[in-house]
């Protein structure tokens, strides 16, 4: 039975200002050809391609069109359809309910990362998403298809949510339980640890100025539920050359270098102890080495499951400092060993309305009460309506404590390029700022042109 149209032939119009002389014959039997290959490629196409799209399935499964160009290997679609069965593929996205638009782009360390844009379409047209995996170097085709594989799946349940497949899906997790932590010290090469290295230079130069700075640092991390471990190590170097006039010139230097170290133990969801020690050199502050050790507890009224919404908390710290100095000070001293305490109340609060934060630190240097610091913080964002929002910000600081303070008299050029640290009963700011926006709630369009110009 022949399934073809009927096709009535209709006369060959031409275009005016063309010519309507035939063809040469060889052209013709090219065309004959050509035309006899597009019949025999349209009758090899399988008749499955002319089935209903997935879309008339009529088994309620999400539509999905998985639009893939994720490098060599990754869109192995018939590994994503055996992998993520319970929905069904469309071959163009008019058909689908979602389109996953997936791209990739190589990393630094020789690895990929993969971005799948979920785009909703029909009754999820303002459902979107967006999701990433970055896979290592030495992974396997299979074990990144894996990974991607996985993604796409999580990617998808929040439409698979709303549709009539939710009461079939159950989702188990292959993790911890009783609330420890998935990753184990014993399944991490580096046991929690995570290192960094940092340097920068930076030279700025002109007729009458030159500046030179450079810094460099190290730290240390492990951080674990049970126990958290800082160390750093840093350093800076400032000097700066001014010429006044051709004959003379005002050189600042400023250098200082840093080490530090804290400990902290969980001791319950409202307690922690800990130790630090800090160790340092600083030409401003007049220290040719400064000491501090001592220990530390703390106390939170909410728990610290909740830290990323509120934190109020009560910090005691009590301790040594030594100081040597590298000039004498005020009080006659090159170098002192004295205890000192300190204590902090500080609050932090984030609700949908805005953001509140604040602390009130009294120190004291035990030998002498008179030698104490007070100082108080307190600021806040508050969205007052919409497109309006309000910034508060004010610091008050008594200052009772600067043994440092070296002898004599400031020079102009100490003051001015801040040399030295200078003597002062006090410090205060205040900040008040206010934005607001109006016009188009939208805010998804990404324009980078001209960003430098």
């Amino acid at each position: 039975m022949n399934t073809s149209p009927n096709v009535t032939p209709r006369p060959l119009r031409v275009p005016a200002g063309t010519s309507s002389t035939p063809a040469p014959p060889g052209t013709r039997a090219v065309a004959v050809a050509a035309g006899l290959l597009a019949a025999a490629c349209l009758a090899a196409v399988p008749l499955e391609a002319q089935e209903e799209p997935p879309a008339a399935n009529g088994n309620g499964a999400l539509r999905v069109f998985f639009d893939c160009e994720g490098g060599r290997g990754m869109c192995d679609f018939d590994f994503y359809r055996r992998e993520i069965p319970y929905v069904n593929y469309t071959r163009d996205r008019e058909d689908a309910q979602v389109h996953v638009l997936m791209t990739s782009e190589g990393t630094g360390s020789g690895g990929q990362r993969f971005t799948l844009d979920f785009i909703g379409r029909e009754e999820f047209i303002e459902v979107t998403d967006r999701l990433e995996v970055v896979t290592r170097a030495n992974l396997a085709v299979e074990q990144r298809l894996t990974e991607v594989a996985h993604t796409l799946e999580l990617g998808l349940l929040r439409y698979i949510a709303r549709t009539g497949q939710a009461p079939s899906i159950d989702i188990h997790y292959d993790g911890a339980e009783h609330g420890e932590i998935a990753a184990r010290p014993e399944d991490d090469p580096w046991n929690f640890w995570t290192f960094r290295l940092r340097a920068e230079a930076d030279l700025e130069v002109d007729e009458r100025t030159e500046e030179y700075e450079f810094e460099t640092g190290f730290s240390a991390d492990r951080v674990t539920d049970a126990l958290k471990l800082e160390f750093s190590i840093g350093g800076s170097y400032n000097r700066r050359l001014f010429e006044t006039s051709d004959t003379t010139s005002v050189t600042s230097l400023r250098e200082s270098y840093d080490a530090e170290g804290l400990s902290v133990w969980s001791l319950s969801d409202h307690w922690s102890a800990g130790a630090a020690y800090e160790l340092g050199h600083s030409s401003f502050a007049n220290e040719e080495l400064q000491l501090q050790v001592g220990p530390a507890l703390e106390y939170n009224i909410f728990p610290y499951s909740e830290s990323t919404r509120r934190q109020f908390n009560f910090l005691y710290t009590v301790g040594l400092r030594y100081h040597d100095y590298i000039e004498q000070t005020v009080f006659l001293k090159d170098e002192e060993t004295l205890p000192h305490h300190r204590f902090s109340v500080r609050l932090s609060v984030r609700q949908p309305w805005g953001e509140s934060y604040g602390f009130l630190t009294f120190s004291q240097f035990l030998h002498d009460p008179s030698k104490n610091r007070f100082t108080a913080f307190a600021g806040a964002d508050f969205r007052i309506f919409r497109g309006l929002s309000l910034r508060l910000n004010a610091n008050y600081s008594r200052i009772r404590d600067q043994l440092n303070v070296p002898a004599g008299d400031a020079t102009t050029e100490e003051v001015l390029l801040r040399q030295r640290v200078l003597q002062s009963g006090f410090e205060y700011g205040v900040s008040v700022g206010f934005s607001y926006t109006f016009g188009s709630i939208y805010s998804n369009v990404v324009n980078p042109r001209l960003d430098r110009f």
